[in-house]
């Protein structure tokens, strides 16, 4: 397991990263700013994690929803006296998970079950605001004061063509509107780390997402099958979708947007 610290002024990004992960090219970030961590990594990590827990001197945590790459190690936190503080809903999965399929398990692990209940936390200026999408429980972190944005998993790249076989893209654009109206100066996602100028990052994935979602409508409605669109409008299929199955895949958004259309119908 690899854990590596990075600092960017008044916080410190905690990078982690498994050999399962680095093999299909990711790995996932925790952000700790004034002793509140932001999210906890996933938990075949857990022993590095809580190790930069003790040397950053971590006070608690806030959870942005509970995939287990960002909610891994919640169990282990409360365990270690550490107060964690997340949305009822993100409480309410982690007590009882649903089955990860196995390209998880291997990049991530299995985390425990949460049996503890959800601690006070001086957040010191830090709130979640509801922004699903990615899943129902999903929020980001704004900080105000330093109107800095943690956006865990809700921006991810511009062209972030792939997405998980549960996610809704209509549903992202509009949680995207919701964390542009904040005005972000900095923002600090999950897996691609510190934005500079979040506003027109997230301005230009409204936009490529609102145009690429059009034209697929467009072929949809023009009868073109869902390998043609994959081929024809997002470049075809990427490794991640192959090793997961098609759980994890650009195929899920041109099937997303059938969805859409059919229940307008």
């Amino acid at each position: 397991m690899t854990l590596v610290v990075e600092r960017f002024g008044d916080v410190t990004r905690l990078r982690m990263s498994s050999f399962g992960s680095r093999a299909v090219g990711m790995d996932v970030s925790a952000y700790v700013v004034r002793g509140v961590m932001i999210d906890s990594g996933f938990h075949r990590v857990r022993d590095e994690l809580l190790g930069a827990v003790a040397a950053q001197r971590v006070r608690g945590a806030i959870i942005t929803h509970w995939h287990e790459d960002h909610a891994g190690n919640v169990q282990s936190l409360a365990n270690a006296g550490i107060p964690v503080l997340t949305r009822d809903d993100t409480v309410g999965i982690l007590r009882a998970p649903p089955r990860i399929r196995l390209y998880r398990r291997v990049c991530w692990a299995v985390p425990p079950a949460l049996t503890s209940r959800p601690s006070l936390l001086d957040t010191d200026g830090l709130v979640g605001v509801h922004t699903p999408g990615h899943s129902p429980d999903h929020q980001v972190v704004w900080d105000a004061g330093t109107r800095t944005l943690f956006s865990g998993d809700l921006w991810l790249g511009v062209r972030a063509r792939i997405l998980h076989a549960t996610e809704d893209p209509y549903i992202i654009v509009e949680s995207l509107r919701v964390a542009r109206a904040l005005e972000p100066e900095r923002m600090f996602d999950a897996h691609r780390g510190f934005v500079a100028n979040p506003i027109a990052a997230i301005d230009a994935k409204i936009d490529w997402m609102m145009e690429t979602m059009a034209t697929i409508e467009e072929r949809v409605r023009g009868g073109a099958t869902d390998a043609e669109i994959l081929r024809g409008v997002l470049g075809g299929e990427e490794l991640a979708g192959y090793v997961s199955g098609g759980d994890y895949s650009r195929r899920n958004l041109v099937k997303a947007v059938r969805r859409r259309l059919e229940s307008r119908r």
